[in-house]
This record gives structure tokens, C-alpha cells and sequence, in this order.
């Protein structure tokens, strides 16, 4: 099924009048950055960091309205709606934002309004659930991002420091449209200390940690990679234990389990592999699409793997660290970051085999 932006906006606008239907509201205006983007399929900030969208979206059952500032309007409209026939646009000046209560006031008289708050749950039930639209531009970045920061990978050059390489990254993310909105560098001794290494100016010696979140039209994919410069065997062992870890992950990561079950029998995978309880150093990932972490993996999760759900695992092992982005299909887990041009180890699990990123060597 293939689908454009304008066909994607329409089946979730759909989607979301059924849920007004069965809680019996009339209407929801959407603010968040998250939820803007999944509806409209674009961006909805101004700055990179932002949480809330500079316009809104007021979705009843017979009408879309997009309400922003006269700064805002059009741009949204034309560049982030596609100029959609169906979607109504309300703006106030941008020196009078209390006309907008006054747009609000008028567009909701006698109508049942819900915030994103009161319908949380229900939003995120199918914001976490990619539609053909989602999936094909998620397959585009995905494969993008990794291709860029394996490239990069593999030019890393002793002295170069933390900040020059975060700044290589973004120069070719954005590019390609992409934004950086996570960039986490680790070299040498740093990768070893801290499991989110945010960046401070080492300089590469021999080892280095990379990792991205990397998000276009909302649509976040997460990936990381470790690189040595030269050899070092203790190292490269390490990375193949935490690719056991993953492998566990993605083994058991099957429609109808638990996130809890799924978490429960990864885990027990680092104790096999001689590093009991080493999940306590730091989060596991879990479940992502258009926030980074939409639900973290825990042992008490009774969140319900679905088809076209997406997942980012992230085990991490004193300084090696395996990150991929993965769909989950009928047929199996599929591996939208995989681009097939990296260093890999085959990890065999209950007669299958997951080719797993593992630490790229640069002086073979």
C-alpha cells in the first residue's frame, strides 16, 4: 500500500475521530511536537529542542484546523501540511496571542474538547504503530543515517577531538535533511566511564563510541557504532559478548510477548556471558518512533509487542555498545539501520542468525 503525505494526515485524522468517538469527546487539540509530527508527517518546531509545535492542530469530527501566529501559519501550511485541502488555517497576530483563546473560544463553543493529557494512552497506542507512510520514510532515514555515520566511522584519525567529530556528523545529517537531535561521543577512557558520553573535547587516542539519534518529519531512528583505530583484542571480545546481549533482545522480541518478558530473557544473557547485572549501568532502550524512547524496556513492562512497532536497543558493556533500529513484522524483525557495509559477527540464537554491528577496526 502506498501512501502519500496528504493520504497519511487523512488515515490518522481518522484514526483519532474514532477515539473522540468512542471517549466521548468532540474534539482534541493537538500541541505537542511529538503528535503534530505524526499527524501532519513534518516538522512542527522552531527550535531543534522543542517539545511543544509553534502551531496546533484542532481536530474534530467534521473539520482539521491549523491555528498558529501570523508568523507561523503559512509556512506550516505549505511546507508541513502540504497545503492539504481539508485542513481549515486560523492565525492571530503574533503581538496578540490572546486572540488565539479567541480562535480557540469560537471553533470549540458547545463541543467536548480533550487535551493530549486526557487521551495519552489512546494516542500512544497509535502513534506507536507505523503506518505504510511511516514505515517507507522510516526505512529512507534509517538507512541514510547509518550509511553517514558508518562513513564517518571509518575516517576517524588519532588527535582529532569529541567536538570535531559531533561536528562532522551534523554537517552530513543535515545535508540530508536529517537533524541531530542526539550526538554522544565517547573516546578512550571516557567510552569506559560514562554510558551517555555527551561530548567534552577529548582527543581519540585509540577508541571511540558513537552515538545518534538522528530525526526527520518526527520520525526518530537511533544508532550506534564503536570504532578502534587499532586493534585491541579484549576490546573486540567485549563487543561480541554485548552482541550476544542484543541478538537476545531481537530473538525474543515476537508479537503478542511483553516488553517485561522480552527484557527479562536479554538480560539474563549478560550473566552468561560473565558480566552479571551489568543492565544496571544503564537503560536497555526500547520502544521508539516519533520520541526516542516512547517506552523503555523494563523487567515489569506489560506493554505487548505489535506488528509495524519500532525498536531501538541499546545494550551497553564497560565502553562496547550495540544500537540498532528494527522493525517488527509478521515475518520477523527487520533491521533498518543494517546497511551491510561495516564490521559484523554472526550471532547464532535458536537456529537463526542476527548479524550484529560490532567495533570497526580502521588500521587492519
Amino acid at each position: 500500500m502506498v501512501m502519500n503525505r496528504i493520504d497519511n494526515v487523512n488515515d490518522k485524522v481518522d484514526k483519532i475521530r474514532k477515539i473522540l468517538s468512542e471517549s466521548n469527546f468532540d474534539a482534541i487539540e493537538i500541541t505537542s511536537q511529538a503528535n503534530f509530527s505524526y499527524i501532519s508527517g513534518g516538522r512542527g518546531f522552531i527550535g531543534l529542542a522543542s517539545t511543544v509545535a509553534c502551531g496546533s492542530l484542532l481536530i474534530t469530527q467534521e473539520k482539521v484546523v491549523l491555528i498558529s501566529e501570523n508568523i507561523e501559519i503559512d509556512r506550516l501550511y505549505n511546507e508541513q501540511l502540504d497545503a492539504h485541502p481539508q485542513v481549515e488555517k486560523q492565525s492571530f497576530p503574533w503581538d496578540k496571542p490572546q486572540k488565539r483563546a479567541l480562535i480557540m473560544e469560537e471553533l470549540t463553543k458547545n463541543l467536548r474538547l480533550a487535551s493530549e493529557n486526557d487521551l495519552a494512552a489512546e494516542l500512544f497506542s497509535i502513534r506507536t504503530v507505523m503506518t505504510p507512510y511511516d514505515i517507507d520514510q522510516m526505512k529512507q532515514l534509517s538507512l541514510e543515517s547509518a550509511s553517514i555515520l558508518e562513513n564517518i566511522c571509518k575516517t576517524l584519525t588519532p588527535g582529532m577531538t569529541e567536538y570535531e567529530l559531533a561536528g562532522q556528523i551534523s554537517k552530513a545529517l543535515w545535508e540530508q535533511n536529517i537533524e541531530p537531535i542526539t550526538i554522544l561521543i565517547g573516546f578512550d577512557e571516557r567510552a569506559l566511564s560514562y554510558r551517555h558520553p555527551v561530548m567534552n573535547g577529548a582527543k581519540l587516542k585509540n577508541y571511540a563510541l558513537i552515538g545518534i539519534c538522528a530525526r526527520r518529519n518526527g520520525l526518530i531512528t537511533s544508532i550506534s557504532r564503536d570504532v578502534l583505530i587499532e586493534a585491541d583484542k579484549a576490546m573486540m571480545e567485549k563487543h561480541t559478548k554485548c552482541a550476544y546481549v542484543n541478538a537476545a533482545f531481537l530473538d525474543n522480541l515476537e508479537i503478542g510477548s511483553t516488553l517485561g518478558q522480552v527484557y527479562q530473557k536479554a538480560v539474563a544473557v549478560y550473566a552468561k556471558e560473565g558480566y552479571p547485572g551489568e543492565e544496571k549501568f544503564h537503560h536497555q532502550g526500547g520502544l521508539t518512533g516519533f520520541i526516542p524512547r516512547e517506552l523503555k524496556a523494563m523487567s515489569e513492562s506489560m506493554h505487548r509487542i505489535r506488528e509495524n512497532e519500532l525498536y531501538a536497543f541499546n545494550p551497553t558493556l564497560q565502553g562496547a555498545k550495540v544500537e540498532d533500529t528494527v522493525l517488527v513484522t509478521k515475518e520477523g524483525i527487520v533491521n533498518l539501520t543494517d546497511t551491510g557495509n561495516y564490521t559484523y559477527v554472526d550471532i547464532e540464537i535458536n537456529g537463526k542468525t542476527y548479524k550484529t554491528p560490532t567495533v570497526y577496526v580502521v588500521k587492519k
